[in-house]
Formats: C-alpha cells, sequence, structure tokens
C-alpha cells in the first residue's frame, strides 16, 4: 500500500509535520486553500498501512490475519452535503490504495482488505453525537470543527480507544478548521459558546505549535497527561502557487476582515465584525512601553462574577490618543477583593497616594445598586479600600460605539497615530473587539453578549475620555500637593477632577 500511495498522496510540508504530530488532539486551523480536507482525509494513513501489514505479514509480532483488523476512522462534517463532497474526494483514491477495498453506501463506509474501516458521517442536530456513542474508533476527524459544538466534539473524542496491542499507541482525534464562524453560530450564544475552539486550541498558544497538557486523575489515583496542539495553517502552506495564487485574488474581494481570517489565518477576525474593517492588530497594539509621568490616567471597569469583569488601564497623550497600558481579568471576586487587587497594582505604578488611588474612571453602573435595605453598594465597598469609580455613560450604546470607531479610523493611512492603541499585554481586549457583531437589523449598534465584558470596559472609556479631551483645567494636574490639600470627603468624591 505504501508503494502504491507514493505517486497518489504527496504532503506538502505542513501536511507532513500535521501527520506526524503524536498528541492526543491536534487541530490544524487557519487560512483557506493550503489542502487541510485532503490532508485529515489521508491522516489514518500511518494506521491503515500497519494494519495491512499486520494482516499480510506472518512474521510481524502482532500478527492478526487477513481481514481481522479493528481499526476504524470516523471522519466527520457537520452536515450530510458536506459530507458527500468528501466522500467524492475520497473516492478518487481509496480505490488506487488498495483494489479490494469496497464501499457501503449505505453507512458511507470504505471496507479495506484487512478490515480496516474508513467511515464519513455527520452530526447536523445538537444531539447527533449519540449515534456514535456506542461505538469505539481508533482514529476520529473533525472537518470544519468550527461548525461543531463542543459537547459534539468532546462526546464523539470520548469514543477514541481500542484494546488492541499495537492500535491502542495510535489512537488519534484530529480537526481542520478555518477561524470563520457564520452569524448564526456567534448569535446562538446562550446554546453553546461560538468562541470554543479558539479558547481550547488557540488562545493558549496563539502562535501554535505548542504542546498543551491537561493532567486527568483515574480512579486509581494516578494521574494521566493528555495532549493537544494547534498547528497554524497559511494560504503559502499550499504546495501549488498557481493554486494559492488563484484562491488569494477571489480572497481579496472580501471584507478585510474576512480577509485577515481566510488569508492570514487570523483568529481574532470575524465575519460580520462591527470593528472588523477598521480593526487592525498592526496599527491597534504596541508592545508596552513607559508611560510619561505627566500623561493623563484613569481606568473603567465592567463588573463581572460567575463571568470575567474586566479593570482596564488608560493613558492619555498631549494629542488626546488613547492606550490602553493594562488589563485585569477576574472572576468569583467581592467588591473588597477586587479593589484589592486595583490597590496593589496602582501602588506599584505609583498611582497611589495615602489611603487613596490618585485616579479614578467610569464603572458598571451596578456598582451603585443597593441589594436590600441598608446594604452597602459595590462602589461603596471599593472606596472603603480607596478605589473610587463614577457611573460610566451608559446613555446610548450606539454613541459610545461611534466614539470607539472615531478612534479606531483616527490615523492617516495607518502612518499616523491612531486614537486608541492597546498594550499588546491587553490579551482580553485584544481578542474580543473583533468579535463582536453588529445588533441584527441595526448594524449601527455592536451587539450585548454574555462574554463581552472587555468590550464594555472599553465603550465605558470612551465618553469618560472624550470629555477630558475637551480640557478639563484638573485633567492637567498631577501635583500631589493637589491631593494634599483636599479633605476625606473630597477624596470619595466621583468627579473628573480626579484623573491625573
Amino acid at each position: 500500500m505504501t508503494a502504491v500511495l507514493a505517486p497518489l498522496y504527496r504532503p506538502s510540508k505542513w501536511g507532513e509535520l500535521y501527520h506526524s504530530l503524536d498528541h492526543d488532539h491536534a487541530m490544524g486551523g487557519g487560512a483557506a486553500g493550503p489542502g487541510k480536507t485532503q490532508c485529515l482525509i489521508m491522516d489514518p494513513l500511518a494506521q491503515m498501512v500497519m494494519e495491512q501489514e499486520r494482516t499480510e505479514n506472518p512474521r510481524h509480532p502482532h500478527y492478526i490475519g487477513p481481514k481481522n483488523s479493528t481499526g476504524w476512522a470516523l471522519h466527520l462534517r457537520r452536515t450530510m452535503p458536506q459530507v458527500e463532497q468528501t466522500i467524492v474526494r475520497a473516492a478518487r483514491i481509496f480505490p488506487r490504495m488498495d483494489p479490494k477495498a469496497s464501499f457501503n453506501a449505505q453507512t458511507h463506509t470504505w471496507l479495506f482488505s484487512s478490515g480496516y474501516r474508513y467511515q464519513f458521517g455527520h452530526c447536523k442536530d445538537p444531539n447527533s453525537w449519540e449515534d456514535y456513542f456506542s461505538s469505539q474508533y481508533t482514529h476520529i476527524a473533525f472537518d470544519e470543527l468550527v461548525q461543531f459544538n463542543k459537547v459534539q466534539y468532546d462526546n464523539i473524542a470520548s469514543r477514541c480507544r481500542s484494546d488492541d496491542p499495537v492500535l491502542k499507541n495510535m489512537l488519534k482525534v484530529r480537526s481542520m478548521t478555518n477561524p470563520v464562524l457564520s452569524r448564526d453560530q456567534m448569535d446562538n450564544v446562550s446554546v453553546d459558546d461560538p468562541l470554543w475552539v479558539r479558547k481550547e486550541f488557540v488562545d493558549p498558544a496563539p502562535q501554535g505549535k505548542v504542546t498543551l497538557y491537561r493532567e486527568v486523575k483515574l480512579n486509581d489515583g494516578s494521574v494521566v497527561r493528555r495532549t493537544r496542539c494547534y498547528l497554524p495553517a497559511l494560504l503559502s502552506d499550499n504546495p501549488n502557487p498557481e493554486f494559492a495564487r488563484q484562491c488569494e485574488a477571489s480572497l481579496r474581494d472580501l471584507p478585510v476582515h474576512v480577509q485577515q481570517a481566510l488569508i492570514h489565518g487570523n483568529w481574532y477576525a470575524q465575519y460580520g465584525s462591527f470593528y472588523g474593517d477598521e480593526w487592525d492588530p498592526k496599527v491597534h497594539t504596541c508592545k508596552p512601553f513607559k508611560i510619561p509621568s505627566d500623561w493623563l490616567r484613569f481606568r473603567s471597569m465592567d463588573w463581572g462574577f460567575k463571568s470575567p469583569g474586566v479593570v482596564g488601564w488608560w493613558a492619555m497623550d498631549y494629542d488626546g490618543n488613547l492606550f490602553c497600558e493594562y488589563e485585569l481579568v477576574f472572576k468569583g471576586k467581592t467588591a473588597t477583593e477586587v479593589a484589592k487587587m486595583i490597590r496593589d497594582r496602582e501602588i506599584a505604578e505609583k498611582l497611589w497616594y495615602g489611603a487613596q488611588s490618585r485616579i479614578t474612571g467610569p464603572a458598571d453602573t451596578q456598582l451603585w445598586e443597593k441589594r436590600g435595605a441598608g446594604a452597602v453598594t459595590m462602589a461603596q465597598e471599593m472606596a472603603k479600600v480607596g478605589v473610587n469609580w463614577v457611573p460610566a455613560d451608559k446613555t446610548s450604546r450606539k454613541r459610545n460605539a461611534g466614539l470607539l470607531l472615531g478612534r479606531l479610523k483616527d490615523h492617516q493611512n495607518k502612518t499616523s497615530q491612531p486614537g486608541v492603541v492597546f498594550f499588546s499585554t491587553c490579551d482580553k481586549c485584544i481578542k474580543t473587539l473583533p468579535t463582536i457583531l453588529s445588533v441584527v437589523g441595526d448594524p449601527e449598534v455592536p451587539q450585548d453578549g454574555g462574554w463581552d465584558h472587555a468590550h464594555d470596559m472599553v465603550l465605558y472609556a470612551m465618553p469618560f475620555a472624550s470629555h477630558g479631551r475637551a480640557g478639563i483645567p484638573a485633567m492637567k494636574s498631577n501635583k500631589r500637593s493637589d491631593y494634599e490639600e483636599r479633605d476625606d470627603d473630597d477624596r470619595g468624591s466621583a468627579g473628573y477632577g480626579d484623573l491625573l
């Protein structure tokens, strides 16, 4: 079989690297056009060749005899029409690999002369994973993984198992995908996290080619280390330069943020993105630098308890441009605990004087909500630690988003300083903003969802900064004596004069 395959399938250098991965789970993802689907179809080849040898060579230490292989590959697409396209591609090569192989059109399964099975399936409905739950496979492949939900992936992947002495050491769960989600997927956040693939494989190491570990404790007390890996793919990875050129030409007609996803494999660009046409990570992010002492400083916060809340620290240069210099992500914390985290950071940054922060800023208005008679608000809890806030201007989400868009656009031909820049360490902001969609039926308003706290934190900063940009006299002072002259009540007040 190996000799026959030589002229039939020659993987690219990227494909060779993908086939060599020995991780429990591996995903190849990124640009369109590098040959991901063909590579995924052929990934069980090592198992197929091994099983052919075990059935043909009586001297093999694990000889099993003709047609006795228990190897079984499962290749999945989300819908049946997609599966049919993949079956056609496989049919061009499988009979030439093994002339004795046969295809069962009813079960969509190839049976090779060794007994090895290669099954094609789909998972259209949320509970379709149950169709595969009683089976066991030695290789499981998901093509266009972002079209599956995490429940489907986790449950089907759990069927990758074998008691065969050879195959149990060759088990693989593999997937390929483009980083593009449909509008329906992004809107349906109540059912499943549409960004689960990115969070599982990409976010921990966006550059890829890194082994990620997850330790699993067994009933006997032992710990097993499970591995996964993300292998980025680019259009340039396709070995056919003319084909790559044709693909690029067609993709260049698409919106900028879609080009980012399908040409450059950018996981943080999203089709239908509210900010996508303006957001450019090369323009709107920068390496951290020391903030000059006379720049204006403030912070903003969107509260979160069950889902992560975010605090952002901002600096404004002499021209009114904003730099998000630091972000603090927290979850399951009390207001006092978060205030102490803020205090620790601001003491280190010399933004603290005595028992009070020297800066303030806008926060989610729920900080001022009273929960029961005589209850202390979260804003009051934080003020006791020395962290003061002003209520965020939430009058118009459309207006605040317009202010952010204006700052993103505020540069000429990407050569001058834009109106807003994020330090490269502000990971949550950088990953969230490009994924925000517009409201259905109103493209002028960004969508409000359950996983966009970083976005809201940024929006709260926009009108606050615009107020300061107009030139409030108190904002221009950074002298400690200004604070020494105030009494305790002034320090606890929520006014723009608290900005540095």
